[in-house]
């Protein structure tokens, strides 16, 4: 499982609860089935067959079978959100998720090794990722303008960054 949110708080008198999704990316919603509830710092998960889901503000409304009522919902209020990760597996074709690039190495149109893509941030505008350049984290803009190729297969991204933008992360 992996958290990708948390409670907010009860929605309704039903049960509902409202998960803020950190991402905001929700295309995986119509296919959760269960989903798994923590504390945060706790090591003891709780797991819930979901009712049903939709769409809402930043995140979703998640009925769980084992919810029965807003008391319930209330007492689960802040506790981190996970799914499974197969629900954040893209399928040939489809966007991407950040996560299944981690650890790819960052590679030049040459083929040329620049680091490892080992997190990411965000600027506000666009994703970024945090790749280790000797030691050093430099945040890279991820941008379809600078990707040339993700090789699966051999777990890199290449990407044509414009000369310098790697010398002013590091300077």
């Amino acid at each position: 499982m992996k958290m990708i949110g948390k409670v907010r708080e009860a929605h309704g008198l039903k049960g509902d609860l409202y998960v803020l999704i950190f991402s905001g990316d929700i295309s995986w919603a119509k296919r959760l089935k269960k989903f798994s509830l923590q504390l945060k710092g706790s090591d003891e998960s709780q797991e819930f067959t979901v009712e049903r889901v939709k769409p809402f503000k930043k995140g979703i409304i998640v009925k769980a079978a084992e919810v029965a009522d807003r008391t319930a919902a209330e007492a689960l209020e802040h506790f981190e959100f996970s799914i499974e990760e197969d629900l954040l597996t893209s399928k040939p074709g489809e966007t991407i998720y950040l996560s299944e690039i981690k650890n790819f190495k960052l590679k030049d149109p040459e083929q040329n090794i620049l680091g490892e893509i080992v997190d990411f941030s965000s600027n506000g505008a666009q994703d970024l990722l945090v790749v280790d350049i000797k030691g050093k984290k430099v945040e890279v803009p991820f941008v379809d303008a600078f990707i040339k190729k993700i090789d699966f297969k051999h777990q890199s991204v290449v990407m044509d960054l414009p000369e310098g933008l790697l010398d002013i992360e590091n300077a």
